[in-house]
């Protein structure tokens, strides 16, 4: 019981301590500071808080517990600021401290941030590593608060300036392995997305009130032009946590603000070997037989945002460091490679066009021409013609080795020209990779199911079945990373000539495979019988 004083509001309240059965006074110990929200009181004796007490114990505390400790308790609970949480799991603040903060707020309309700075318990600095800090997670922790419309200023937000806002999403966008960044205005509100293994996320939202200034410091760190009436690309480099990355920032005229892209380039780990990379050795071999030839042109194919970038620049260092003199026309540049020469191709109808600028360099007599782009007939007839005394690698858009390479074709190049010079055609996909902290036996598809996905009877019965259960290294999505699965289409004489002949893109498969290509779709089975990817990924992926 409670021993009250002569003003009515009680003295003590001696409790018995639930590990060590020490008897202390629970007003005069502290608050712990391992739930801000719904912290308990330290024993003095054995330095234990309660929260770990059987719910029996906590019921009979706060049944007993003076008003004014409850009330506390409850000022604790009903603050919807973020800071205060994630101050005290940094240790930077204690839950006391905390609460005196909070009682003193109550009597104005200071913000939180402030009048922690002014009472010289925390820094300016650690409110800014608050809000960069792991201990608000967006992907999870997105919802505003009850009844709150979807543009509710976020507590944690109205603390921060827009340079702290910025550090913080591109430093959790680093840690979350995200490879773009996009912050979208809309009517309401700024949308935040992550695009992390391929798929897009909205993470958070910032309030409508701070577009300007936000949009404003975006245009000033990525040296944006200030004129946002037109579309722009810019680089930087920039350290998130312990990596270097490059920057790459796009900003488009949308209907309620300007919309700003970041690609994030990991600098450390965007450069693969082959083997890195995903090329299996029989690939391997195939492709470094070709990328050694003095001659022929050499495509690489994939469909959207599924890494043919990141295997061009891989083979464009390769061939560097190969001591081949290497001349690349991107647009636009998205990697700055030691010992090559890179030419950006300004896009738009007021920039040069890629063919005109193709038959400019090619003056300067390069061995190797990288093209990041076949944006018409014209630079596909181009190319293929300079492949019969160079080696070109280039770029496609496809589903597969032979839809790129048909899909070329179809540009206009004479066949008998592009079978003259064709050397090899790679294809590749991105495949999401189960989550191994999570990873657990799955129930196999239906046989009508398989049957519909090309799967016989004798097929599906090597097969196993795995999947993620979603855990906190996944963010609860049972996937964690991506690998890339490729088949190289080697232009052997059967290749080109079939080519010649304008066979179909299934009949070229065909024959690359009966000339031993295996295929992206026998890949990723492969790694579906391994317990590295789902059955799921395949039949997304429609192989």
């Amino acid at each position: 019981m409670s021993e009250i004083g002569s003003s009515g509001v009680p003295e003590s309240y001696p409790v018995s301590c639930w590990n060590c059965l020490g008897e202390f006074d629970a007003l005069r110990a502290v608050w712990c500071s391992d739930d801000a929200k719904n912290p308990s009181k330290v024993c003095p004796f054995c330095f234990r808080c309660f929260c770990e007490a059987s719910p029996r114990y906590k019921q009979d505390f706060w049944t007993h517990a003076p008003a004014h400790l409850v009330e506390e308790l409850e000022t604790l609970a009903r603050s919807k600021d973020r800071l205060g949480d994630i101050l005290i799991r940094m240790k930077k603040l204690t839950t006391p401290q905390l609460l005196e903060v909070l009682i003193a707020q109550k009597d104005g309309d200071k913000k939180l941030g402030e009048i922690l700075v002014e009472r010289g318990l925390v820094a300016p600095e650690d409110i800014r590593a608050a809000l960069a800090s792991q201990g608000v997670n967006p992907l999870t922790d997105t919802e505003a608060a009850p009844g709150a419309s979807p543009g509710a200023a976020r507590p944690y937000w109205e603390q921060a300036s827009p340079e702290a806002i910025i550090d913080y999403l591109l430093n959790l966008a680093a840690r979350k392995g995200a490879s773009d960044v996009t912050i979208e205005p809309r009517e309401d509100e700024i949308s935040v997305r992550y695009r992390i293994d391929g798929f897009s996320f909205r993470v958070d939202s910032v309030p409508k009130p701070l577009q300007e200034a936000l949009t404003a410091r975006l245009f000033e760190t990525f040296h944006l032009d200030p004129d946002r009436s037109r579309p722009q690309t810019t680089r930087t480099t920039s350290r998130l946590g312990k990596e270097e990355y490059d920057i790459v920032a796009q900003a488009l005229p949308a209907p309620h603000g300007v919309t700003t892209s970041l690609k994030l380039i990991n600098r450390g780990s965007f450069i693969k070997d082959f083997a890195t990379l995903g090329l299996e050795m029989d690939d391997r071999v195939r492709l470094i037989e070709e990328l050694q030839s003095a001659f022929g042109l050499v495509l690489v194919t994939s469909p959207a945002f599924s890494g043919s970038n990141t295997t061009a620049y891989s083979i464009m260092s390769y061939l560097v460091q190969s001591h081949r003199d290497v001349l690349s026309l991107e647009s636009p540049i998205h990697w700055l490679l030691d010992g090559s020469r890179q030419v950006e191709v300004e896009a738009g109808p007021g920039g040069p066009r890629m063919e005109e600028t193709l038959h400019s360099v090619m003056a300067v007599r390069p061995d190797v021409l990288m093209l990041s782009e076949i944006p018409d007939e014209g630079t596909a007839v181009a190319a293929t013609r300079i492949a019969s005394s160079r080696l070109v690698v280039a770029t496609e858009t496809a589903q597969s080795a032979a839809q790129g390479l048909v899909a070329f074709q179809e540009r206009g190049v004479p066949p008998q020209q592009l079978a003259g010079s064709l050397a090899a055609v790679t294809g590749q996909r991105l495949v999401r990779t189960i989550c191994r902290s999570c990873r657990t036996d799955a129930e196999p598809p239906a046989d009508q199911t398989l049957s519909a996905h090309g799967i016989p009877p004798q097929e599906a019965g090597t097969l196993s079945f795995y999947r993620g259960q979603g855990c906190p290294a996944c963010n609860n999505v049972g996937y964690r990373g991506r690998r890339a699965i490729f088949e190289v289409l080697p232009g052997t004489p059967e290749v080109r000539g079939a080519v010649e002949n304008g066979l179909s893109a299934s009949e070229l498969e065909v024959m690359a495979t009966a000339a031993g290509m295996t295929t992206i779709r026998d890949r990723c089975l492969h790694l579906v019988r391994e317990g590295v990817t789902t059955f799921d990924e395949f039949t997304r992926l429609k192989l």
